[in-house]
């Protein structure tokens, strides 16, 4: 049977309460009659009342069911049996699914049966004897509309000719300058380009400010950000010569969000079976936010699903770290389009130990200046990277560090030359010191693949396969 791990079973419940009382339940006195199958797991938590609550997991999905009056899912009852599972699966040792708990499996596969079985856009197509009143208001909702984005379009160019006369002034009076200028300096620039709708440049200049904290190669990053910041606002005043993709891509860079609806109705869905690389959540005032990056195993693509889900309630994805599912994606449209949209998608089961294929770090290298050549403003790129090993440096910096490759000799007899990328080299991590020392141990002081975020400078690792088995974890 396939084994959940907590790190797994944790990220299916979104809500801190929920978990923390998950975990008090987790404990093997306070259940009876536990079972599990492949693909089901059950049992029976004591509570207050006489009767002990019926708690079931449908492990295909995953998705939860309990007789307690709760409507948060999963509630305290589910969080603790999906917590005992990972804990202390031999307990669930009743192969037999009890009636209550077979009888819900059956309507969930019923359920899904039908949706299958349903014509795609059966329901989706307008009646094509639409009255003509109807067809009028259609149209009239058109102009409308189009009246609308070409006003909007308009206050879009007016911030950007404004934006790009501020970044030469700024240039002109030199960097140096930017050392002596208030907080208000930036923050006014960044509410004219939020007055113009212009959203996503906006917060590009509310981070610049913080540029001179982070490092002290600050003047060097500070005018790589102002020139990505030129070109994307030369790229905007050339919209209507740019092709479809790179039109989509400015526009989004912007601050012009494409909703869900329209990348499932316009853009081709992508069919593989998905490994879930890794998981990280960040929250907000009660807004949990959750990136997952997915591997497609045939197509070899990356996709990002970034989810929302606000005062605890479940995502709209029960997708888990290291989870498999076989459907489709739909990319938003880009250049580089990376993130996705998941349609149905059909729980397979937990990855194998053995990493996805890997790359070598020459590898990494050109493919990431292949990108940077189509986007620019390129600021974190997928890799799964091979061949490091995870080194605390003298200064106190974790690196991933790579072997020396034999130089080859020319005919001379005398080693040629190799480029600086396949000498030596120490690739920065941007870890905690906690992280590092984990992946070292992860490592045993041997070559490990990582899959992580590539900046351009450094590595922000996510996940590591090492000896002896795999080890998942959050930047």
């Amino acid at each position: 049977m396939t084994s959940w791990t907590e790190e797994q079973a944790r990220s299916l419940i979104t809500d801190p309460g929920t978990l923390k009382r998950g975990q008090e339940l987790a404990a093997p006195a306070k259940w009876s009659n536990l079972g599990r199958t492949d693909t089901a797991a059950w049992g029976e938590c004591k509570g207050s009342g006489s009767k002990p609550y019926q708690t079931g997991l449908d492990l295909t999905e995953p998705a939860f069911k309990c007789s307690c009056p709760s409507r948060v899912f999963p509630c305290k009852h589910g969080a603790g049996l999906l917590l005992l599972l990972a804990r202390q699966s031999q307990l669930l040792s009743n192969p037999t699914p009890p009636p209550w708990l077979q009888e819900w499996l059956d309507k969930r596969q019923q359920t899904q049966n039908k949706k299958a079985s349903q014509a795609p856009g059966e329901t989706l197509l307008a009646p094509t004897d639409a009255p003509a009143t109807a067809t009028t208001a259609v149209a009239d909702n058109d102009l409308a509309r189009q009246k609308r984005e070409a006003q909007r379009l308009g206050r879009m160019q007016q911030g950007i000719e404004e934006l790009e006369t501020w970044l030469v002034d700024l240039v002109r009076a030199g960097l140096a300058a930017t050392e002596s200028r208030p907080l208000s300096f930036w923050e006014n620039q960044a509410a004219r380009l939020v007055d113009n709708q212009l959203p996503g440049l906006a917060t590009v200049i509310r981070e610049l400010p913080d540029l001179r904290h982070q490092s002290t190669n600050w003047p060097e990053r500070l005018l790589a950000r102002l020139g990505e910041l030129y070109v994307l606002a030369q790229a905007f005043q050339r919209l209507p010569a740019l092709s479809a993709e790179a039109r989509q891509e400015v526009l989004q860079q912007v601050g012009v969000t494409v909703k869900k609806e329209e990348v499932l109705s316009t853009q081709p869905a992508i069919t593989d079976e998905w490994r879930v690389l890794t998981q990280t959540t960040t929250e907000e005032e009660r807004l949990i936010v959750r990136r997952s990056w997915l591997h497609g195993h045939h197509t070899g693509r990356f996709a990002l699903v970034v989810e929302f889900s606000f005062g605890g309630q479940a995502f709209a994805t029960s997708l888990v770290a290291d989870g498999r599912y076989t459907g489709a994606l739909t990319f938003y449209p880009g250049l580089l389009p990376l993130r996705a949209v998941p349609g149905p998608l059909a729980f397979v089961g937990l990855g194998t130990a053995a990493p996805p294929s890997a790359s070598s770090l020459p590898a990494l290298l050109e493919d990431y200046a292949t990108a940077l050549a189509q986007l620019p403003w390129l600021r974190e790129w997928p890799v799964l990277l091979t061949g490091g090993i995870p080194t605390l440096t003298a200064t106190g910096h974790w690196v991933l560090r790579f072997a020396a490759l034999p130089a080859v000799p020319d005919s001379n007899e005398h080693p040629t030359s190799l480029p600086s990328a396949l000498l030596g080299t120490d690739l920065q991590l941007l870890c905690s010191d906690t992280l590092g020392w984990e992946l070292r141990a992860s490592s045993g002081g041997v070559p490990v693949t990582v899959f992580g975020e590539w900046t351009g400078q450094a590595l922000r690792p996510l996940a590591c396969w090492g000896a002896p088995s795999e080890i998942y974890f959050a930047s």
